[in-house]
């Protein structure tokens, strides 16, 4: 079910919320937390309910081994389980995302002709799979509390508001939220913050994202070939389109939390306004990166076995992080890209240079438009056209720009809204520090009903987000 939906917003959510905090006066606290998780699976199966055993599956198993590491002390068994649980969760990851893909790319190169079996994604596996190894690990490590009942577990794994596309929450950052006696009660100051801030990232997701989606659609996907102007504009176009569409999305997902009194991690910091590439990835899916720094590149040796470990730990890390957002060699090559550079900024630094902040933001920004090409692309070819048209066209016109601008938009209007994208991106105050202070006041009640307005009227184009794919 999609927040930007009217199931969601008029039925689902109201229901929901008003459910929790009636159970939650029983003064017995399965029944709030067993409403949430029974909520929770209607949210995960109301697009494809046949998911559910997977997903019911997967929280058993790992339950199970999550309790046995933390409670043995066997030191002999615990790896093995460990190394099991771990190759479980990447198996059944790696088997509905990347068979297709592993098994297409071995026939090419063999000459083989394997068949292959179309798989459907399973919603939120990745972000799912990736929580719960988290959590079996820290089992492992005795970082986590061996006590939480099956309930419990569930509840920390399922909770709806980022259970699709995150943030990738540990257990010690959500479920001692649950235990708190005020949490059970609604507050309204939470209350009324939370909704602006579903408002802001409604407003971001329908208006801004899906308007700039179109320009993005036309010149990726739909034009056989791209000028200068249009090459870059698309590009353009899909840079917003993305900012707006993941970044409403955690403004969306730390509202919906705030109102049931659980602040969610913040996942998504103004990452445009970085100075650097590693500045970059610490503003932009953050608990994404701190879920491979501390499960992958440092285990991996981090930086404490020489600059070329080093190197060698950060293009791995980044190769991972390009395969985990999509089975395809245009992700492994955007998440190479970014690898390479982060890697290259490592070395500068070490080397003792420094560069200026405002040449460290456009130099920044220009190569996360450019890495953004390969992301958006279905194919190597769509890539190809685009920067063709980016860095070798000579075709200077302005009239292709025509094609690629949303139908509902005339040259001059298109230009306004990637200009007001921009102004947003790089001068508007951030939504979630803004709403750590705010208060509940007629000015604001009247820009939460106008931004819930307005967005509504746009809602007629619904479009799912763009980390639902992955």
């Amino acid at each position: 079910m999609l927040f930007s939906s009217h199931e969601f917003i008029f039925l689902f959510l109201p229901v929901v919320l008003a459910g929790y905090f009636l159970l939650s006066r029983s003064g017995r606290p399965w029944l709030p937390r067993g409403w949430l998780v029974a909520a929770s699976l209607f949210f995960y199966g109301w697009f494809r309910p046949a998911y559910l055993p997977l997903i019911a599956g997967s929280i058993l198993v790992n339950f199970g081994i999550g309790r046995w590491l933390g409670r043995s002390t066997a030191a002999a068994w615990r790896h093995g389980v460990l190394a099991c649980g771990l190759a479980l969760n990447v198996g059944l990851l790696g088997y509905y995302k990347y068979y297709d893909f592993a098994v297409a790319n071995l026939n090419a190169l063999t000459g083989l002709d394997w068949a292959l079996r179309g798989l459907v994604l399973p919603l939120g596996i990745s972000f799912f799979t990736f929580q719960q190894i988290s959590y079996i690990v820290d089992c492992h490590r005795r970082e986590s509390p061996a006590h939480y009942s099956l309930l419990n577990y569930s509840l920390f794994v399922l909770f709806f508001p980022q259970l699709i596309a995150g943030p990738i929450v540990l257990h010690h950052e959500m479920m001692p939220q649950f235990d708190r006696p005020a949490g059970a009660k609604p507050h309204g100051l939470n209350l009324a913050a939370g909704l602006h801030l579903f408002a802001v990232g409604l407003f971001k997701k329908v208006v801004l994202a899906d308007t700039f989606a179109e320009a993005a659609t036309r010149g990726f996907d739909l034009m056989p070939e791209l000028s200068f102007w249009p090459a870059w504009l698309a590009a353009l176009a899909y840079t917003l389109q993305i900012y707006f569409d993941f970044s409403g999305y955690c403004d969306m997902a730390g509202g919906i939390g705030r109102m049931f009194n659980i602040h969610l991690p913040v996942n998504f910091n103004s990452p445009y306004r970085a100075r650097s590439i590693k500045e970059f990835w610490s503003r932009w899916h953050i608990t994404l990166g701190r879920f491979l720094s501390h499960y992958l590149y440092i285990p991996l040796g981090g930086n404490r076995k020489g600059s070329w470990r080093t190197y060698l730990n950060l293009m791995l890390t980044f190769l991972v992080s390009g395969l985990w957002h999509g089975a395809g060699w245009t992700f492994v090559l955007w998440g190479a890209l970014h690898g390479a550079a982060v890697t290259a900024q490592r070395a500068w630094n070490d080397r003792g240079f420094v560069m200026h902040r405002w040449a460290g933001r456009l130099l920044t920004f220009l190569f996360v438009v450019v890495a953004w090409v390969f992301f958006r692309a279905r194919t190597m070819a769509d890539a190809g056209k685009v920067l063709r048209g980016m860095f070798a066209s000579r075709d200077f016109s302005w009239r292709p720009v025509e094609l690629l601008k949303p139908e509902s938009l005339n040259d001059a209007d298109f230009l306004l809204w990637l200009a007001a994208g921009l102004a947003i991106v790089f001068l508007g105050k951030n939504a979630i520090t803004r709403n750590h202070t705010f208060q509940p006041t007629r000015r604001n009640a009247l820009a939460t009903v106008a931004l819930l307005v307005v967005s509504v009227l746009y809602m007629s184009r619904i479009s799912p987000f763009i980390y639902y794919n992955f």
